[in-house]
C-alpha cells in the first residue's frame, strides 16, 4: 500500500522510471515508524509486477494483485530481490551479508528483469560491511538497484549517502496521520491523539501501539518511575518485571518522560508535555529541589544508550534495565 502521505515520493519515482533515470542506488530516509518499509516493498513490486497493476500514480493497496511474482516479493522469496537484515534481532549487518550483495548484483537476472537489493536497516551495517557496501556502490552493474532503508541516516558513511539518491520521507501534518488513525480504529476507545504524540507523529508505530499491549507497558513503566521516585520499589526487581520488553521502545519511553520533565523544569505550558496521563507526578517531581543538571545528566546516558542500541550493539538487557532504573532512581 502507498500511504496517503507517501503520494509525492511515490510519483518522484515513478516519473524516474517514466524518464529511464532510475538511480542505481536509493535511500529512503525518514523517522521510523512512517512506512518505509512497505513503500520500499511496493516500489520493488512496481518493478517486478506481472500484471502491470502498479503503473498508477498512486499506487495500489498491497492485496490487489495476485500475479506469481508480487506472491514471491511478499514472502521474501523472489529470485531478482535480496533481502539484507540482522540475522538477530538487534545484531549488525556484516560483511559476509554485503559481499553476497556484489555477487547478486553481477548475476544475470531471470526473464532479463532487473535485480534489486533491499538493505534494512542500513544503518545497522559494522564498519567492515558498510566499507564493502560503498565498494559494490561505486561500481555500479547494469541493471541493478540498490536500496537502503534507515531511520538514523547520520550513522552512515558520508561517502555512502553521497552515492545514493535520497528520498526523504517526513512525518505527516497531525491531522492527516490523526485522521488515517481514526479510520484504522473507528471503535478504539483509546485517546488516539495522545498515541500519536507518544510515537512523535509516526502513525505506524501508533497503530501498534493502539493494537497490542504496547499502551499497558508504558503504563506499567511510567507507574514504576514513580514508585522508584517514592521509593516504594526495589530498582533491581523493578527491572526483572520489564526484561521481556522491547528495550529501544523503553527507552524512548523513559526519554519522553524526561523530556517533559525538562520542560516543566523550564517553566514551559504543561498543555504542552506528552505524557498528559502522567501529568500529577510530572507535576509533583517539577515541585521538588531536583537540580536540572541531575535531569540533564540522566537524559545524556539515556540518548548515549539509544545510540549503542541504534549502531546494533548487542546490550545486556538485564543490566542495562538495572542501571537505568538505578540512576534514575539516584537522580531523584
Amino acid at each position: 500500500m502507498i500511504f496517503p502521505w507517501q503520494k509525492e515520493q511515490w510519483q518522484q519515482l515513478l516519473r524516474y522510471k517514466q524518464e529511464n533515470r532510475l538511480p542505481h542506488a536509493l535511500l529512503f530516509a525518514g523517522a521510523a515508524g512512517i512506512g518505509k518499509a512497505y513503500f520500499a516493498e511496493n516500489f520493488i513490486r512496481a518493478q517486478l509486477c506481472q500484471s502491470g497493476v502498479f503503473t498508477q500514480v498512486t499506487g495500489v493497496p498491497a492485496d490487489k494483485c495476485e500475479c506469481h511474482a508480487c506472491r514471491l516479493i511478499l514472502g521474501k522469496a523472489h529470485p531478482n530481490v535480496l533481502w539484507v537484515e540482522p540475522e538477530k534481532e538487534e545484531s549488525t549487518i556484516k560483511i559476509d551479508q554485503i559481499r553476497h550483495v556484489a555477487d547478486f548484483v553481477n548475476q544475470t537476472s531471470l526473464q532479463g528483469e532487473c535485480r534489486i537489493v533491499l538493505i534494512n536497516p542500513a544503518n545497522h551495517m559494522n564498519t567492515n560491511a558498510a566499507n564493502a557496501l560503498l565498494k559494490t556502490l561505486e561500481e555500479p552493474s547494469a541493471g541493478a538497484i540498490i536500496i537502503l532503508i534507515s531511520d538514523q541516516i547520520s550513522h552512515l558513511l558520508a561517502t555512502i549517502r553521497s552515492r545514493c539518491q535520497r528520498i526523504l520521507f517526513s512525518r505527516p501534518r497531525k491531522e492527516l496521520a490523526l485522521e488515517w488513525l481514526q479510520k484504522q480504529l473507528p471503535d478504539s476507545s483509546m485517546d488516539l491523539e495522545l498515541v500519536l504524540n507518544l510515537t512523535h507523529g509516526a502513525p505506524l508505530t501508533a497503530m501498534q501501539f493502539a493494537t497490542n499491549e504496547v499502551f499497558s507497558i508504558r503504563h506499567r513503566l511510567l507507574q514504576t518511575l514513580c514508585l522508584l521516585q517514592q521509593k516504594h520499589v526495589d530498582p533491581i526487581k523493578a527491572a526483572v518485571t520489564i526484561q521481556d520488553f522491547d528495550l529501544k521502545q523503553l527507552l524512548d519511553f523513559i526519554i519522553a518522560w524526561i523530556m517533559d520533565l525538562l520542560w516543566l523544569k523550564m517553566g514551559r505550558n504543561i498543555n504542552k508535555i506528552t505524557n498528559k496521563d502522567f501529568s500529577e507526578p510530572l507535576v509533583e517531581l517539577n515541585h521538588q529541589t531536583l537540580p536540572i543538571n541531575f535531569i540533564t545528566q540522566y537524559m545524556n546516558y539515556l540518548q548515549y544508550l539509544r545510540a549503542q542500541l541504534y549502531k546494533g550493539i548487542n546490550l545486556n538487557k538485564q543490566l542495562t534495565l538495572e542501571s537505568i532504573l538505578i540512576r534514575w532512581m539516584e537522580c531523584v
